[in-house]
């Protein structure tokens, strides 16, 4: 997802975080699938087992990067630290733009979130450097 801190706060930001909760979920439960079909295989002690074993491995690896991707994809919505809330309020003082950006989030009901701070800080360096 792209933010541009110069418009407006995207008003349904928000709108793929629960489709990413429900894939992440659905990613772990396979992943614990094989690991219960792991646990059973070697504790069944069937004749099954090489079958079970490569079953449990498939159904606990395949999803390892899908789960990790949209783990990253989730990160994008997580909550500011106080750290960065100062970080971010700091930006603010020093950049018009960033504090009116910041001022239209928490105007629309909400504070900003993990995406919004990592563009405000690039915004910044951005400027910076053409300052320079």
């Amino acid at each position: 997802m792209k933010m541009n801190i110069l418009h407006k706060p995207p008003v349904d930001i928000f709108k793929n975080r629960r489709n990413y909760i429900q894939v992440f979920i659905a990613l772990l439960a396979l992943a614990f699938c094989g690991l219960l079909i792991g646990v059973y295989a070697f504790l069944a002690d069937t004749i099954y087992y090489n079958q079970l074993e490569t079953l449990a491995m498939v159904f606990f690896a395949a999803p390892t990067p899908f789960v990790f991707y949209v783990g990253e994809k989730l990160q994008a919505y997580k909550k500011l630290t106080p750290t960065q809330h100062k970080e971010l309020a700091v930006l603010g003082q020093k950049y018009h733009e960033i504090k009116f950006y910041c001022d239209l989030a928490i105007k629309a009901g909400r504070q900003p979130i993990c995406i919004e701070y990592e563009a405000c800080k690039n915004w910044a360096e951005e400027a910076s450097q053409q300052a320079d």
